[in-house]
């Protein structure tokens, strides 16, 4: 695809994003909350409860989120999505093992929902398990192919162990699913990308990457002074 191409396919992202509300706040897919429900409680009580858990999710207001998501899965043991916030809460307080816990009991009720191990593969990698996120991430893109999510955790995984060039094909996988979705998050994938061939010391190829993530983290003090310098390199 050609840059310009590209950058007006992003245009095109960003504005749908903000239309939407899209959460886009994720370099380290802490941030991300799931929208879609995948099997909504028919217990109106649990409902409520899962909805009050989650709007103090989105606020960070944790140990509230805490309280309500577990009365939403006391009230309907099946709850999965309720499950999958509590793991989100349980990962921002860094209370892995939590996490890791609810994560295995959300697959333990439903194993054909690749939510749960994208989430599982994301605690394994905080807890520096990389073998065991990649497992996870394989595993969900074999229930959901479409979903670019586990494309971009392995490409993630292979540029922390600096296996560019395979981060590099997982990456590419992955932003070609988000264009096929219209998503913003095509454009934290740019970011992985241009460090990936940056570190490759394949400057001008990085910097198109970077300029094009850069289209949604414009207030990111590192992709400023990575563009920066790659452009007094080449003058």
């Amino acid at each position: 695809m050609k840059t310009k191409g590209i950058y007006a396919v992003c245009f095109f992202l960003f504005f749908t994003a903000v239309l939407f509300c899209e959460d886009i706040k994720r370099f380290d897919d802490s941030t991300l909350i799931q929208n879609k429900l995948i099997a909504p409680t028919d217990v109106e009580e649990a409902r409520n409860a899962y909805n009050i858990g989650t709007t103090y999710l989105h606020e960070n207001k944790l140990e509230e989120a805490e309280e309500y998501l577990l009365n939403a899965i006391s009230l309907d043991p099946g709850y999965v999505d309720a499950m999958d916030h509590l793991g989100l809460v349980y990962r921002r307080m860094k209370r892995y093992d939590d996490a890791e816990n609810i994560y295995k009991q959300s697959i333990e009720i439903n194993q054909n929902n690749s939510v749960p191990y994208i989430n599982l593969a994301l605690v394994y990698r905080m807890e520096g398990k990389l073998e065991d996120s990649r497992q996870m991430y394989l595993k969900a893109a074999e229930i959901d192919k479409d979903n670019p999510e586990p494309y971009y955790g392995i490409g993630y995984l292979y540029q922390m162990v600096k296996e560019y060039k395979t981060s590099i094909q997982f990456l590419n996988i992955a932003i070609q699913k988000y264009y096929e979705k219209e998503s913003i998050l095509v454009c934290d994938a740019y970011y992985l990308q241009g460090d990936n061939y940056y570190y490759l010391g394949e400057y001008a190829e990085a910097l198109k990457y970077y300029k094009v993530a850069q289209m949604v983290h414009k207030d990111s003090e590192y992709l400023k002074n990575r563009i920066q310098e790659i452009e007094e390199k080449s003058e």
